[in-house]
């Protein structure tokens, strides 16, 4: 009789025992975790130079990732619209096609907002984290960056960021403040001025 409840009791206690399913190890604490990427489409009818108008009217607002270009080779209005698209540094893909139409393409990457507060997680068996748990720090890392693009197709030392690692360069070399020396930047460095 011993024997038998030491054996239910061994299968009541492996019956307890369950896997934690693979979804609770995800990470949410990571600012990708906030990010959703959407596609949006304009497609605008090359008809005439009021066409190419209306092109620029639409880049200046917003602009776009990139464009399809469906021409034929030579058309006044085709070239006129490729030439404005490279202007204004639009990636273009060119399609040769009997109609004359211009597709806009708009990639966005927009952040949304977590549950950042306190979940009670006391009755837990597997000791794991509360589902908003590092929700906190990920939406300040995503809020710190204007661009939300910079996460997922990150400009890694483009013209922009070379400049600012360049300025800031410069500016270690030379900290003196500009007033002092009547607005002009003096050739010494930090180190060459104290004689190391």
């Amino acid at each position: 009789m011993k024997k038998l409840s030491y054996i239910a009791l061994s299968a009541l206690l492996l019956s307890a025992c369950s896997q934690v399913p693979a979804s609770e190890y995800y990470n949410r604490g990571t600012p990708y975790s906030l990010l959703d990427s959407s596609s949006e489409v304009v497609n605008v009818a090359l008809v005439s130079e009021d066409s190419v108008t209306e092109v620029v009217q639409w880049i200046d607002q917003d602009q776009p990732t990139q464009a399809e270009l469906h021409c034929l080779e030579g058309d006044p209005v085709c070239t006129r619209t490729l030439e404005t698209l490279e202007s204004y540094r639009v990636p273009v893909t060119f399609v040769s096609a009997a109609d004359n139409n211009l597709t806009l393409i708009y990639d966005r990457v927009v952040a949304r907002d977590c549950d950042n507060r306190f979940v009670d997680n006391s009755i837990n068996p597997y000791n794991l984290n509360h589902r908003t748990f590092g929700c906190s720090i990920a939406v300040n890392m995503v809020q710190a960056v204007g661009n939300k693009s910079q996460f997922t197709n990150p400009a890694l030392l483009d013209f922009r960021d070379g400049d600012k690692a360049a300025q800031d360069y410069n500016s270690y070399l030379r900290p003196y403040d500009l007033s002092q020396q009547g607005g002009q930047v003096s050739d010494q460095s930090l180190i060459q001025s104290q004689g190391n």
